[in-house]
């Protein structure tokens, strides 16, 4: 089980400072939602995370071992990344693209054997993606594309899962199969997720803790209900929304001309 921690974590672009001086913990068995407005840093910790991108200072530590220090091989092994916007061959079929999750399990000049294509098999049907196996990715639809990237991290076999975005794509039916998938393999197996998530009524529902991050840092912290607040929401995000409390959860509504529209 992979435990994540992340330690006062800066991270800018040029003279831009994206995040400042941020810590918080991924679990092994927990969902962890990152939510906040556009451009609030989401997809850069993430990127931090799986190691695309260098911290400008702190640190990120995989189970004691900082993660700079983990070659990349054993990083693909530990951590599946779905970005927010997949860069694939286009011509590449579907069933190829999920089969290289495979790759870091392979030794040097392998190549996928029986066990390989039955994992990337069961991947794709856990995924409802089996039907595209002999299409190729250039022919396929942007929540098509991001249904094959979500098979090929299951294939990855990895102890964790990192989410950038993944339901943007997808029609509202996808999204909540997408997450019950996720989630039951957090739940399951044990899985340490982190998945960043523009929809907030989503993130309360899936997630076991939230982080919002505003201007940089954390604004909020904890449980759905702890972090999803009217005084939350209306300082991240204007006084456009309300929140409500519905079965036990928070729930967000939207206001329209001042006055609010039941959903």
């Amino acid at each position: 089980m992979l435990k994540i921690e992340v330690d006062r974590l800066t991270l800018n672009y040029g003279r831009n400072t994206v995040v400042r001086d941020i810590s918080f913990a991924l679990e092994p068995g927990c969902m962890l939602g990152m939510v906040g407005p556009n451009g609030c840093g989401k997809s850069t910790v993430i990127k931090a995370i799986s190691r695309v991108k260098a911290p400008d200072s702190g640190s990120i530590v995989f189970n004691g071992r900082d993660v700079s220090k983990i070659s990349h091989m054993d990083l693909a092994r530990l951590v599946g990344v779905v970005p927010q916007i997949p860069l694939l061959p286009s011509t590449f079929t579907a069933f190829e693209v999920v089969l290289m999750g495979r790759n870091p399990h392979l030794g040097l000049f392998q190549t996928e054997g029986p066990n390989d294509m039955e994992i990337a098999r069961v991947a794709m049907e856990s995924t409802r993606t089996s039907h595209l196996a002999s299409r190729r990715i250039g022919e396929l639809s942007g929540g098509e594309i991001q249904s094959v990237v979500i098979a090929r991290v299951l294939a990855q076999r990895t102890e964790a899962i990192l989410l950038d975005e993944p339901t943007s794509n997808l029609d509202v039916g996808r999204q909540i199969e997408v997450l019950d998938l996720v989630k039951d393999l957090c739940r399951k197996q044990g899985l340490t997720v982190g998945v960043a998530l523009h929809d907030l009524n989503l993130a309360v529902q899936y997630c076991d803790k939230l982080i919002l991050l505003h201007d940089g840092s954390i604004r909020a912290e904890g449980t759905p209900a702890q972090v999803v607040t009217q005084a939350n929401v209306s300082a991240v995000y204007g006084a456009g929304s309300h929140v409500y409390n519905i079965d036990g959860a928070p729930a967000i509504l939207p206001r329209a001309g001042g006055r609010l529209y039941p959903l």
